[in-house]
């Protein structure tokens, strides 16, 4: 049984705090508006710069105005809004509304039908409930929202877009920005260089605009779609299809998935359309869960491991052998965890794979392992780079399959980065 996580659901993972950073502490403001002002159909307001106000009730409204003012409404309908830098605004109630405009700001509401709008640089908006709403704008800019029906937008440079629940919607716009969204019938979309759009759920839907971008999609029956130079389009599950529209746009699928790509030529230093193909996976033309693009008019099979565009020649277990565009032949070596390497030779790559490993460290030092494996647990430990650690290997001329104590470890290391640290943890 094949247990690899999908395009999709890998970018939801990677996305799966946003939500509980969005909402972080806004505890202590709701408990607040229970000291400050408390009634059915109370009010609360407050200007001046670094100003608080807070109500609690049924039909409760709450409003501060000026830098780093606070927020706070809790109740049934209830009402938040705080305007200024660094400001702060949240509510909790059946459809309760908060709003926060300025610098930092931040904007968090629950409940059902709730609203949450935040707008500014390094804002947040947060917003958790059936049907809820939430919208952030600004550089940096985090937006999210999870229960039936919800909806998520950020726009911003760097934004991220985050929603949950059945009939969900995740839209993101600036470069680098990342949309995903969780649920049957949901829809992510994000617009940006570099950009990243995923939707998990049965006839799900994600696109993604913008050169390097991604797309990838996780149902039955969901769909997949890339624009953009060298952007890629993913789709996983029954009745699936994936489509990439761009130079050398790549597309992927489950078996029995529609794939279809567009081909591209360079002439006079401009990129012209000459065509395109669509195809099912079958096994034989098209490989599942395999990268492909179309030049000459056929089905071209690529490798994009690290980052790096090559063709794939050959592929024997977990060993691609690969060409690059100025005609390298290279290897890609890929381990257990989905980590790769490339290199000229296949000894090559796998001693590079070696640097790039990073040990699931469960908090206990083993007595002594190889010096591969101490690598690994080193790493994580320290958070040393694979670069950093590749040269002090290799400037010491270590052995990497000698065995070797804790204690030598920490002697060896010694003035090295992350020494001290690793120092401690070897202490106990």
């Amino acid at each position: 049984m094949n247990n690899e996580k999908t395009q999709a659901e890998l970018v939801i993972d990677g996305m799966a705090d946003v939500f509980t950073l969005a909402t972080t502490g806004f505890e202590e403001f709701y408990q607040e508006a229970g000291e400050k002002k408390s009634g059915d159909s109370s009010k609360s307001a407050s200007s001046g710069d670094s100003s608080t106000s807070a109500s609690s009730g049924d039909y409760s409204k709450s409003a501060a105005s000026g830098y780093s003012s606070t927020s706070a409404s809790s109740g049934y309908y209830s009402t938040s809004a705080a305007s200024g830098c660094s400001s702060t605004s949240a509510a909790s109630g059946d459809s309760s509304t908060s709003a926060s405009s300025g610098y930092s700001s931040t904007s968090a509401s629950s409940g059902y039908y709730s609203k949450s709008a935040a707008s500014g640089d390094y804002s947040t908006s947060a917003s958790s409930g059936y049907s809820s709403k939430s919208a952030s704008s600004g550089y940096s800019s985090t937006s999210a929202s999870s229960g039936y029906y919800s909806k998520s937008a950020a726009s911003g440079d760097y934004s991220t877009s985050a929603s949950s629940g059945y009939s969900s919607k995740s839209a993101s716009s600036g470069y680098y920005s990342t949309s995903a969204s969780s649920g049957n019938s949901s829809t992510s979309a994000s617009s940006g260089y570099y950009s990243k759009s995923a939707a998990s759920g049965d006839s799900s839907t994600s696109a993604s605009s913008g050169y390097y971008s991604k797309s990838a999609a996780s149902g039955d029956y969901s769909t997949s779609a890339s624009s953009g130079y060298y952007s890629t389009s993913a789709a996983s599950a029954y009745g699936s299809a994936a489509s990439a529209l761009g130079y050398r746009a790549a597309v992927s699928g489950d078996m029995g998935n529609l794939l279809m790509a567009s081909e591209y030529v360079v002439e006079n230093g401009k990129h012209k359309p000459v065509g395109g193909k669509a195809d099912l996976v079958d096994g034989e033309k098209l490989k599942p869960n395999c990268w492909y693009i179309v030049e000459g008019g056929e089905w071209v099979e690529i490798d994009l491991s690290d980052g790096v565009f090559t063709r794939v020649i050959a592929i024997k277990g977990n060993v691609k052998k690969v060409k690059a565009d100025n005609g390298d032949v290279l290897y890609v070596v890929r381990d257990e965890n989905g980590t790769t390497a490339h290199g000229k030779t296949i000894k090559e790559a796998r001693e590079s794979l070696v640097y790039k490993y990073v040990a699931e460290f469960d908090g206990e030092l083993p007595k002594e392992t190889t010096g591969a494996e101490w690598i690994g647990i080193y790493r994580a430990v320290t958070g040393a780079c694979a670069q950093g650690v590749q040269m002090f290997v290799e400037a010491a001329g270590h052995d990497l399959s000698k065995t070797y104590t804790v204690a030598q470890i920490v002697e060896m290391t010694q003035g090295q980065y992350g020494a001290e640290k690793f120092t401690e943890k070897a202490k106990g």
